[in-house]
């Protein structure tokens, strides 16, 4: 894919500040809006969780619990929403000239990622307010992001190439977003799960990334290492059937787009 981008990089880079600047045209608050979203859904799960079901989700504070796992989800999230319709509200252009049609949905993704960097402002400044240092294992960070960005991009192109064949993939994808929300441990926390549970869950890649970002940030713990090269390897492996099936179908989105 980095080979076929590659010599349209001036235009891929033009069509992401394109869609940043459309996203925040006349916004008054402009790129606050990227941390409001996951910020107010911090607020809504932690008053639900405190004085209406009164159940104890972790022993970390509950707002930097479930920001550390918004923050994944949203990015993963906005992205997949963004990239279903990129192709086909881009059919003027598509018909139009030749170019590496992945530019799109991969448009949505990097505008998403910033939107993630933007909102993890705040992340560090919870940190900071209650009192949580960062150990040499939040280094894993960086992997955990490495496999959060594959595993989303895996995604958008297969929902974005599918949508162009059949319209009924942009209906299924808001019950896929919703049922995935709740086989990701945002809300909740695997430690407490029986075995056969978690290997149920752990079937979805977000299950590993999204709990493992929030032990290295908050708890200070390491990944295991067999079970990271484990999910590194069905995620590798799913970004190349991926984009193979995106590169195969693109031939004719021109004609049936």
């Amino acid at each position: 894919m980095l080979k076929r981008i590659l010599p349209y990089k001036d235009l891929f880079l033009v069509y992401v500040w394109r869609e940043f600047s459309i996203r925040y045209r006349q916004s008054v608050i402009g790129v606050l809006w990227a941390i409001i979203q996951p910020l107010s859904m911090m607020l809504l799960f932690t008053f639900v969780f405190t004085y209406i079901i009164n159940v104890q989700v972790s022993d970390s504070p509950r707002a930097v619990f479930f920001y550390a796992g918004l923050l994944p989800w949203t990015f993963f999230s906005s992205s997949a929403n963004y990239s279903l319709t990129s192709l086909t509200g881009n059919y003027t252009l598509i018909t139009k000239i030749y170019f590496p049609r992945e530019i799109l949905p991969l448009a949505g993704v990097v505008l998403a990622f910033a939107d993630y960097l933007i909102a993890s402002v705040i992340f560090f400044i919870m940190l900071a307010a209650y009192g949580i240092g960062l150990t040499l294992n939040a280094l894993w960070i960086f992997p955990l992001l490495l496999l959060l960005f594959v595993f989303t991009i895996s995604v958008c192109l297969i929902l974005s190439s599918l949508n162009v064949y059949y319209r009924d993939v942009k209906l299924a994808t808001g019950f896929f977003i919703q049922l995935l929300f709740f086989a990701s441990p945002v809300l909740y926390s695997i430690d407490n799960l029986s075995l056969k549970l978690k290997l149920i869950l752990f079937l979805n890649p977000l299950t590993f990334i999204i709990e493992n970002m929030r032990r290295c940030l908050i708890e200070g713990r390491g990944v295991v290492l067999w079970q990271f090269v484990l999910v590194a390897a069905i995620v590798a492996a799913f970004y190349y059937l991926s984009c193979k099936f995106f590169i195969k179908t693109e031939r004719d989105f021109a004609d049936v787009i």
